[in-house]
């Protein structure tokens, strides 16, 4: 589709507008939309949303919630790293299907893959680990070029906001907002779209007008009325201006043994220069207990652990271990039983059955999905 975006128009209509953190940056917002939103205001820092991200087609986390816990999270994140793919399930499909039944909140990131050779994408190696890292498959994609017009790299890139457009307007469609989260960890230099320390300050300009060209792309040539942008940039030269996103994220893996502390530093570090905007735990290895962020007064909007091994024990052949029903046993270096039930117990913990709008269809859906996938 031909548009490229107008950057002198972008940044002064987003310089005209004074920044409001109880306002959708979205001018095209829908009620179900607006509706949300409210919702989450209404709860930061009265409550959290327990959330998980999904990979998997079985979804085996599931099993281990809603056995300790007789329920399920309330967000549940997928990716939307397969949506070149044809002839498959993509995770949206799941998602969607998920937030249609359930009454869940959805949260979509983006694992971008991006190919090794852009002059010969078909035969080339597909990653989104840059070339920096030590991981088996990675990418040159160069991230200067993507936000070149001319180059091969940016219709690239143009190619797949449209094709991640395309899904979302599925969302729009079935009237489900979304917490859009792409670029996620920018900050780091292992994906191709994060800061490169042998030249930061180009591959920060680059990052950010690749933000700015996803915002403008979908709200202003696509006019999606669903999104609710959630940055992830994780730090403060990363960050874009404030009237592209409504949440702030951060993603906090620990090294400490079963630390469900309320992570207060980078709390008051990422709201410290976002402009009063609504922080998460946009990702996580350890749910922050209720009673710890009770305590010290950080307001974190939602918790989301990775998905596999920080839910479900995994064994030394990489692969899930199952009792003798063939159901996944929790992993408890990442949470006791007993801790993961009194967090969802606790009344600062927001699950799904706890959602307003839950209702009796939901949790028949719930339970017979439950049952279908891992018996009575």
């Amino acid at each position: 589709m031909e548009y490229t975006t107008d950057f002198d128009r972008l940044f002064a209509e987003l310089k005209s507008s004074p920044v409001d953190p109880q306002t959708l940056v979205s001018k095209n917002a829908d009620e179900n939309t607006k509706k949300l939103f409210e919702y989450l205001k209404s709860n930061y820092g009265s409550h959290i949303l327990a959330g998980q991200q999904y990979l998997q087609e079985k979804e085996l986390e599931d099993w281990v919630y809603y056995d300790l816990t007789g329920t399920l999270p309330a967000i549940r994140g997928y990716d939307m790293m397969d949506i070149s793919k044809t002839g498959c399930v993509h995770q949206w499909e799941r998602a969607l299907e998920w937030a249609k039944k359930s009454g869940c909140i959805i949260t979509l990131c983006w694992h971008w893959y991006a190919p090794d050779d852009i002059d010969d994408p078909e035969n080339s190696v597909w990653a989104f680990y840059y070339r920096t890292t030590d991981y088996d498959r990675k990418t040159s994609f160069d991230i200067l070029k993507a936000v070149t017009p001319g180059t091969k790299e940016y219709d690239f890139v143009i190619d797949q906001i449209d094709r991640a457009a395309a899904a979302l307007k599925e969302f729009e469609k079935a009237g489900i907002p979304v917490l859009w989260r792409p670029l996620h960890e920018a900050a780091g230099n292992w994906f191709w779209w994060g800061r490169r320390s042998f030249n930061t300050k180009n591959s920060v300009i680059a990052y950010k007008k690749l933000w700015y060209m996803i915002f403008d792309r979908l709200e202003n040539l696509h006019k999606l009325t669903n999104l609710i942008w959630v940055w992830n940039g994780q730090a403060e030269e990363m960050a874009v201006n404030p009237n592209t996103y409504d949440f702030c994220g951060e993603d906090i893996y620990s090294t400490l043994p079963l630390d469900h502390s309320s992570q207060k530093e980078k709390y008051l570090e990422v709201t410290s220069y976002t402009h009063g905007k609504m922080a998460a735990l946009s990702e996580c290895g350890y749910m922050p207990d209720p009673k710890n962020l009770k305590k010290d007064g950080v307001k974190w909007l939602w918790w989301l652990p990775w998905w596999g091994s920080f839910v479900y024990k995994i064994g030394e052949n990489r692969k899930p271990v199952f009792d003798d029903k063939g159901r996944p046993l929790p992993n408890n270096e990442k949470f006791t039983n007993e801790d993961l039930k009194s967090f969802f117990e606790n009344d600062y913990c927001i699950t799904l059955d706890k959602l307003p709008w839950f209702n009796d269809k939901n949790r028949e859906f719930v339970q017979r999905s439950i049952k279908e996938r891992f018996g009575e």
